[in-house]
């Protein structure tokens, strides 16, 4: 037996709109004898009367309405598909899963993500808050579509790196303390006063100790946490100084923590991972333009506090 084909189907539906041969060619765009010669092999194929012929009418029998109320329930979901890829092209339909590391998740990846929503609407957003070792977890298992970590030394191959932004660490004061007017802060400034130190498994904590090593200069390290933004809320309280990451820093300003640069410079590395193994889809690639973007507005409105390196 002969299958039905789309173009037959079309001119059924086409006829059954408009009553006539004459007025489907006008919707299908073809002529009317292409019209009655699909009509004609769709009757013969289904093997149904369809219609009957009266003058120039075609009147539908009761099968052709039973069958029409099919075609139109496919061609519904049809359009729906159709309308499902336009959204996709537009970026305005799917989902994208972050998982972020704390220091950049406070404020700065919840502003992102809200103007990536505004652009995107009805686009499902997922963004997951855990250390950067288990971001670099999910997104291996390819349960994410992207981490935003700081840099480490990877060593999954099932994880693909790139560089966000370059920057340098900077220095944290309570409000009123006596470096507050200093443009820029020193490990002398700093002698004997009570350090927030980051928790001593991460490598930054080595690297701000060694520095205050070779300056030969000693700290009251009563403290440590190890996230960025609770050494911060500690300054903000006014249990001591620390020398944090420039986002949280920024967040934190705004709340009242005085923030300077630091020298000699201590580098901090924003990273993006994705699973190697699997495409990035056109929504991630748009979320990191935009997050490349919003990283540069940040640095221009922190009066130098965010100084980007080349990515």
């Amino acid at each position: 037996m002969a299958k039905l084909t789309y173009r037959q189907i079309e001119a059924f539906r086409a006829v059954m709109i408009s009553g006539t041969t004459s007025g489907a060619a006008n919707i299908l765009y073809i002529s009317q004898p292409a019209v009655s010669r699909l009509l004609s092999d769709f009757e013969d194929t289904v093997g149904v009367q369809m219609f009957e012929r009266h003058k120039r009418r075609l009147v539908p029998t009761p099968e052709a309405r039973f069958f029409y109320e099919e075609v139109e329930r496919a061609f519904v979901s049809l359009e729906q598909l159709s309308r499902a890829a336009e959204e996709l092209r537009g970026l305005h339909l799917g989902s994208l899963r972050i998982a972020s590391m704390p220091a950049a998740s406070v404020e700065f990846l919840p502003a992102v993500a809200r103007r990536f929503s505004d652009e995107h609407p009805n686009v499902s957003l997922s963004l997951q808050v855990r250390s950067t070792q288990q971001v670099v977890d999910l997104v291996a298992s390819q349960d994410f579509d992207m981490g935003v970590i700081s840099a480490i030394h990877l060593t999954d191959s099932a994880i693909e790196e790139e560089n966000l932004a370059s920057s340098a660490m900077v220095c944290v004061l309570p409000q009123g303390h006596a470096l507050a007017d200093k443009e820029v802060i020193t490990p002398q400034d700093l002698e004997d006063e009570v350090f927030i130190s980051l928790g001593s498994e991460q490598d930054l904590r080595y690297k701000i100790d060694n520095v205050f090593d070779q300056a030969d200069v000693s700290r009251q390290q009563l403290i440590d946490t190890q996230l960025h933004y609770a050494a911060c809320a500690f300054v903000l309280a006014g249990n001591g100084v620390s020398i944090v990451d420039p986002i949280t820093a920024l967040h934190y300003r705004r709340l009242g923590v005085v923030v300077k640069r630091f020298a000699p410079r201590i580098d901090y590395r924003y990273s993006i991972i994705f699973p190697r193994h699997r495409a990035r889809s056109a929504l991630t690639r748009a979320f990191v333009s935009m997050l490349a973007s919003e990283l540069e507005n940040l640095s221009h409105a922190s009066e130098g506090l965010l100084e980007l390196s080349a990515r």
